[in-house]
């Protein structure tokens, strides 16, 4: 027996999806943003992921109240449900044989998925990353000097720019996917920059706003510069350059990382929530 009142729509076309979504978006900017973003950029660019597919969960009066992505080969993300929503999910996909890599998002429908998915298909799992959501409810501040200065990408800087995100997914995901350029939020000013001595040392790029908030990502300095503080330097410029556009700001980070967590408090940003990641094996 189901055991949440609510239904789930399946939707396979990306300018579905994100009109599907767009009042939830607007009520929950935060908690829709991976799913927002993402789903823009399929709009844009259909052939970045095969075969993605969305839930909108809907409530007995026919709202939705809740969102869950899939973009293989990357783990069902649930951006909103509750954890019957998200059992009963798990217990669809599972009677309907659907392979899955993992799962992530919120941290409890994320594990009351991965317990439903491991009852029923008798795999196993293992937490892959623990992640903290944080917003920024004032101007960030670096609380020490950071040699250099910031200044937005253009179009001489895609190269570097896409080389330092390629860089950076693979130090997160391993390497074997290939992500797609980051020129069109170069074009936009989304993209930032931090310069010491003539040369290039940092960035950090802030994705499409959606209900009025950006998130912050690809922070990457190469590792032979780290710990001069340009990171700090770049995230807070480009977050200062999005709040004076208008935007709120929010990023996530790995909470196995206390160096970043402990920059990011510094600079002005809060922790408002975590999530999970989830990986499934084979059958034990």
């Amino acid at each position: 027996m189901p055991r949440s009142s609510s239904t789930f729509t399946l939707v396979t076309d990306a300018a579905a999806a994100r009109a599907r979504f767009a009042d939830l978006v607007a009520r929950e900017p935060e908690a829709l943003s991976v799913i927002a973003s993402v789903t823009e950029g399929l709009v844009a660019d259909p052939s970045r992921y095969a075969g993605p597919r969305w839930w909108a969960v809907t409530d007995a009066s026919g709202e939705v109240v809740g969102a869950v992505m899939h973009t293989p080969p990357h783990p069902v993300h649930i951006a909103l449900a509750t954890v019957d929503e998200a059992r009963d999910l798990a217990a669809l996909l599972a009677d309907q044989g659907v392979a899955l890599p993992g799962v992530g998002g919120q941290r409890g429908p994320a594990e009351a998925f991965a317990a439903e998915w491991v009852a029923r298909t008798g795999a196993t799992s293992r937490v892959a990353m623990e992640v903290g959501r944080y917003d920024l409810p004032a101007r960030p501040h670096v609380p020490f000097v950071v040699s250099g200065s910031f200044r937005l990408a253009d179009g001489t800087d895609i190269e570097l720019v896409d080389l330092w995100h390629q860089q950076f997914v693979d130090a997160i995901e391993g390497q074997g996917r290939v992500v797609p350029s980051l020129d069109r939020h170069v074009a936009d000013g989304r993209v930032g920059l931090w310069e010491d001595a003539g040369r290039t040392v940092s960035m950090a790029y802030a994705s499409p706003a959606s209900g009025g908030v950006t998130r912050i990502s690809g922070v990457w300095t190469p590792p032979e510069l780290r710990g001069r503080g340009y990171a700090s330097g770049v995230v807070a410029a480009l977050s200062a350059a999005r709040l004076d556009a208008g935007e709120a700001c929010m990023l996530y980070t790995d909470l196995a990382n206390p160096t970043s967590n402990a920059i990011y408090g510094a600079m002005g940003y809060r922790r408002v929530g975590d999530s999970i990641s989830i990986a499934f094996g084979e059958r034990a």
